[in-house]
């Protein structure tokens, strides 16, 4: 299985855990996901167009693409040393 990119995001949830980027493969849309807590969002946070958090348990996911990263204008999210 693909390993999943790690972000230089924190969680918004419990502060301390490993957000990484994944992909809704029923939604097709892009996420931000934490490790730790399970807490889930749909667009960065900051962005304008934020949505609630949410929790990913019951949501399947996958790691998400350099290229999935890239197409969505979150690359520079990507981990430092990991963006290339």
């Amino acid at each position: 299985m693909a390993k999943s990119l790690p972000s230089r995001v924190e969680c918004w949830t419990c502060s301390n855990g490993f957000v990484v980027f994944c992909d809704g493969t029923e939604s097709d849309r892009m996420l931000l996901e934490c490790e730790e807590c399970m807490a889930g969002r749909w667009a960065p946070p900051g962005n304008r167009e934020q949505e609630p958090g949410f929790l990913t348990i019951d949501l399947l996911t996958r790691p998400a693409t350099l290229a999935e990263i890239r197409a969505n204008r979150w690359e520079h999210l990507i981990h430092s040393g990991l963006d290339t």
